[in-house]
């Protein structure tokens, strides 16, 4: 089978291996499709640690010595079950965080299993849904409380398409107008460039207030921060859901923004399992949301392409392709 692999900076191929045996409490399944994570899959694909020893691929997984695989976004067709799998059964359509290859066998408890009135395109878009609905709920809008995320990709948009979903009054910032328009498309109250010369009056003039309650920050920069905390609220809040690896060319807890009593969260995962809002709960939600066709989900997803393609969407992502938002690997 074939898989896909990062072995240096900026260098993706396949890699042919055995397909992997399924074990008696496990489920082999063949892939359908796979997402791509277009912040996190570049990060690996330009072989960028998340720490500055240079130890860490992801927070708890160390980085690799010559290659590691990527992705973690997968729908997939149960083709063989282990002996003492009760709850699944082959034809089974089910929903994995794995990488990018042709098989993969898994205990079943790591499965999910997807009705069949959900499109799979949108399905196997879970996981990175589920980023921007735990950075939403970490802000946690009240009734009638606004919400603005800066930085339009795919983390971005799906904070948005929650915030549709439930009807949050949503201003949408990128520096990039074709992600501007794909917020337009998902139903944004205001998309704007924080370029513009009356960026911060189209905000005030939208919200009818000085500043929005919740600022949501999925642009990975810097900057995006410091324009998250010049438009929120005194008492507001920043989320910051997207990774860093840059530091910061201003002070984050200087003037203005002390004074200005500003809440900075940072999130990463879901609550601990048994909690209210663990994964179980929370993908529970998405897969009815789904369900129930509440997600804005088809402007988000501007590219579908072959598992052959993926080098050569990585290269286009990491040259700074801002077009491309959320992108569906077929491999059928």
């Amino acid at each position: 089978m074939q898989r896909l692999i990062i072995t240096g900076p900026c260098k993706a191929q396949f890699e042919d291996v055995p397909i992997p045996k399924c074990q008696s409490d496990g489920i082999l399944v063949k892939t359908l499709v796979t997402a791509i994570s277009t912040g996190t899959e570049i990060r690996v694909y330009r072989w960028i640690p998340v720490d500055h020893e240079g130890k860490m691929l992801h927070g708890g997984v160390p980085f690799p010595k010559d290659k590691t695989e990527n992705g973690y976004s997968m729908i997939g067709e149960i083709i063989e079950t282990g002996k003492d799998i009760k709850d699944f059964e082959i034809g089974d359509r089910v929903f994995l965080g794995e990488t990018h290859k042709e098989y993969t066998a898994v205990p079943a408890n790591q499965a999910l299993k997807i009705p069949n009135h959900i499109p799979i395109e949108h399905a196997v878009m879970l996981n990175i849904l589920g980023v921007g609905q735990i950075a939403l709920r970490t802000g946690n809008p009240l009734m009638g409380e606004n919400v603005a995320i800066v930085g339009l990709g795919v983390i971005g948009l799906s904070a948005l398409s929650y915030c549709k979903a439930y009807g949050i009054h949503t201003i949408g910032i990128d520096l990039d107008e074709s992600r501007r328009n794909l917020a337009k498309q998902m139903g944004a109250d205001l998309v704007v460039s924080p370029k513009d010369p009356e960026f911060q009056n189209q905000i005030k003039k939208s919200i009818n207030t000085e500043g929005v309650d919740i600022a949501i920050e999925a642009a990975s920069t810097w900057n995006a921060i410091k324009t998250s905390a010049d438009i929120v609220r005194r008492k507001g809040i920043v989320v910051v859901v997207a990774r860093h690896t840059d530091i910061p060319n201003y002070n984050p807890v200087g003037h203005p923004y002390f004074s200005n009593a500003l809440n900075i969260r940072t999130v990463y995962g879901y609550d601990i399992d048994g909690n209210r809002w663990d994964k179980k709960n929370s993908t529970d939600m998405t897969i009815k949301l789904l369900s129930e066709r509440r997600l804005q989900m088809d402007s988000m997803i501007t590219h579908k392409i072959k598992w052959q393609e993926i080098p050569d969407i990585y290269h286009r992502l990491d040259q700074g392709d801002l077009s491309i938002g959320g992108v569906i690997v077929d491999w059928r």
